[in-house]
């Protein structure tokens, strides 16, 4: 019977293909799945098209396997007549025909008379030897820079990192230590850094991959509405986590969407594509604050439908900032910069940059409008600092006040709006402290334009002095905040307590962020000194100046250091749930290249004003801050890269008497796992500057040259860990 809109009811077939066919469609075979998600009919009639989810057809598997075995029965036979051919002449094969590798070129007529079959490949897959090698990501590449062959000119070439970068850092921590070499005795010249960092087996076997089955696969690709309980679930868990850190987004405008969503179809076409973005980042970014979070294929999605060709609305500028959050504590950094261009480009586009667009709004809107920009410019100080980048927004384009858009004074009855006044007031912090890491870089890193730092140490002091001043305000003026700068102010917290006091937490992270980029090129510039001192030409004066700060920035290394280990020790999910790993896992990487350095300074300056403590003392201060890098990266390649080439070269230079040093006797300091996560026991001396706090650099997957799987498998220089989507697409 056929009905006015031209659809024939017929009773539905139960061919074993059918529940891959859309409901309405399946007597005509209609393939209606995830990558297709509408069909040929459903669409002529303007119908939704509901499809069931289900694995692989069996019948479809049986007919795959079929073809297989007759597949590796074809080759078998092709190799015992190429076998038999040539044990009757020798030389009538060339060693590529005989060769695996060289199978499929071509093939040679059976003696007898049987048939040779071509190579199957299975549907979907074509022959391996005909395609492209992929491009490596710039994660990826950026590893690079520490391998046995990184002066290849092939190699060369892991993009740009500027003075601010980590990268940067070590470039000239290695230019130091060859620089000392050259001033030591032939009989006591110090291992090349080439041999430092291949003294280890280079190949390790393989673990067998994991096997993804049919189920597992389909449960990893659910990116489906998951409905209004759980999707009111996940966007609970996101504003109690992410939110909180992150305020520019509005509940009340998700939940409004989620219930249109559920009274129209209940799947994602019931709402617009930059809604759906959004919605799939917010639940990503939930699901990743739990330790089994299946968050991937959430991601995946929101990737997708965030088209540049696309018109730039607030929800998308919103979905943009947190993707590239997202991506940044996912181990994808260098993704995270694509994802920043476009945010700065929709944020020009909206307009929410210039302070003549928000006369006519309400302040409501001004708010959210404000507050995405000045997520952006966070964003952009956040990654460029890092990464060694000049900054995309200039000092000059930030002309909006915080304080006269983003009202905390207003008076509301909304519920939301008061509760998250507090958040409000966190990012008003953060929003200084991004202005004084915008000075910073411009003032003493040349704006990242350069690859090493260039003024001089009677040009520098000046700087940081004033830096630090501006830091020390930033500190008297974070009320209704405190700043945790000494470990005793947690000594007796407990897991309860990090969640209340979170936002001071983070802030005090920020702080030593903000310390450690202003201090690192001063660093380096007594590193210079110690390592050429004939060619310089300091004043004493600039020299004890710098080492006094010097000094006040090793007591603040040391407090960031005690506040990390004690909340691991609490919640080691903290750093998840609030959208700090990538930063704490950075800074653990800055503060061991910073000890290296200032043990290097130690145990080489015999002239200068003492750092209060020792060159042992700093050694097992580094062995804990390797072993709290282990830890805060976790399956991160980066962090097992740096940690790994670390460590071999603390334990090089330390090692059959080379020490770099006039002193003699020294015992290797080892810390074990258990040690890692408690407190330093030794304690300096106070310190008449009270600055610290440490800054961040950049993604430093770039340590070591070693390969992904040097890592994989259970052997000696293996994490335990097989690998992974992450691992395998984004290394930082």
């Amino acid at each position: 019977m056929q009905r006015l809109d031209g659809y024939i009811a017929r009773p539905l077939t139960q061919r074993s293909r059918a529940p891959q066919a859309c409901r309405r469609c399946r007597q005509s075979k209609s393939k209606c799945d995830a990558s297709h998600p509408a069909c040929e009919r459903c669409m002529r009639y303007n119908r939704s098209c509901e499809y069931t989810r289900n694995t692989r057809d069996r019948r479809m598997d049986r007919r795959e396997e079929r073809r297989a075995h007759v597949a590796l029965a074809n080759r078998v036979r092709q190799l015992e007549v190429q076998l038999a051919s040539a044990t009757q002449h020798p030389n009538a094969f060339d060693d590529n025909e005989a060769s695996p590798a060289g199978h499929g070129a071509h093939t040679t007529a059976s003696p007898t008379g049987s048939r040779n079959f071509p190579p199957y490949y299975p549907l979907g897959h074509a022959n391996p030897a005909s395609q492209p090698v992929p491009e490596p990501s710039a994660d990826a590449i950026a590893t690079g820079v520490f391998d046995d062959h990184a002066d290849n000119a092939d190699n060369a070439d892991i993009g740009y990192f500027g003075a601010s970068s980590n990268h940067a850092f070590f470039w000239s921590l290695t230019s130091s230590l060859e620089e000392l070499d050259k001033r030591q005795p032939d009989n006591q010249k110090l291992p090349t850094l080439k041999f430092v960092a291949s003294s280890a087996p280079r190949r390790l076997p393989l673990p067998p991959l994991r096997t993804i089955t049919s189920d597992t696969y389909a449960a990893m690709q659910d990116d489906a509405f998951p409905g209004r309980e759980r999707a009111i679930e996940l966007l609970n868990r996101f504003f109690d986590t992410i939110a909180v850190v992150h305020p520019y987004v509005g509940k009340s405008v998700l939940l409004r969407e989620i219930d249109v969503i559920e009274l129209r179809t209940g799947t994602w076409q019931s709402c617009s594509p930059s809604m759906q973005a959004l919605l799939n980042i917010v639940f990503a970014y939930a699901l990743a604050t739990y330790e089994d979070g299946a968050s991937e294929p959430f991601y995946r999605r929101a990737l997708g439908l965030l088209d540049e060709r696309g018109l730039y609305k607030p929800a998308v500028e919103s979905s943009l900032l947190l993707l590239a959050s997202f991506q940044q504590n996912s181990q994808r950094a260098m993704e995270s910069v694509t994802t920043l261009f476009r945010a700065v480009k929709a944020a020009y586009q909206i307009g929410v940059h210039s302070p003549s667009s928000y006369a006519k709004l309400g302040w409501r809107d001004q708010e959210l409008r404000s507050a995405l920009w000045f997520a952006v410019v966070h964003t952009d100080r956040l990654i460029g600092s890092g990464l060694g980048r000049p900054f995309l927004i200039p000092e000059q384009h930030v002309r909006i006040r915080p304080f006269d858009m983003m009202r905390l004074d207003a008076d509301s009855l909304d519920h939301d709006y008061a509760a998250s006044k507090s958040n409000t007031l966190f990012f008003h912090q953060v929003i200084k402290i991004d202005q004084l890491l915008g000075s910073t870089v411009d003032l003493i890193h040349e704006s990242n334009m350069t690859l090493t730092h260039t003024l001089s140490l009677s040009e520098l002091v000046p700087y940081i002095m004033d830096l630090l001043r501006r830091l020390e305000h930033i500190e008297e003026k974070m009320s209704p905040f405190n700043l945790l700068l000494s470990s005793s102010n947690i000594s007796t917290w407990t897991s309860c307590d990090l969640t209340l006091r979170r936002h001071d937490i983070v802030l005090t992270l920020y702080h030593y962020r903000a310390a450690m980029l202003i201090f690192a090129p001063l660093l380096l510039a007594v590193l210079g000194y110690v390592s050429k001192p004939t060619a310089s030409s300091e004043s004493n004066i600039h020299v004890n100046i710098a080492m006094s700060l010097l000094r006040s920035y090793l007591q603040t290394i040391d407090n960031f250091h005690n506040l990390l280990c004690r909340v691991l020790v609490l919640q080691r999910s903290f750093l998840k749930c609030n959208a700090v790993w990538w930063l704490c896992n950075y800074m653990m990487v800055s503060i061991n290249l910073h000890l290296f350095g200032f043990w290097v300074i130690s145990t080489n300056s015999t002239d200068l004003v003492s750092l209060g403590v020792d060159g042992q003392d700093i050694e097992i201060l580094m062995r804990h801050a390797l072993e709290m890098l282990k830890s805060v990266g976790g399956s991160s390649i980066m962090s097992r890269k740096a940690h790994r080439c670390l460590q071999r070269y603390l334990d090089v230079f330390t090692s059959h008497g080379r020490r770099m040093s006039t002193q003699c006797g020294h015992t290797q300091a080892v810390v074990t796992d258990g040690q890692a996560s408690e407190s330093w026991s030794y304690s300096f001396p106070p310190m008449g500057i009270d600055t610290s706090r440490e800054a961040w650099e950049s993604n430093m997957d770039l340590l070591a040259g070693l390969r992904a799987e040097d890592f994989l498998g259970t052997d000696f220089f293996a994490m335990g860990y097989n690998i992974s989507d992450f691992d395998a697409t984004g290394f930082i």
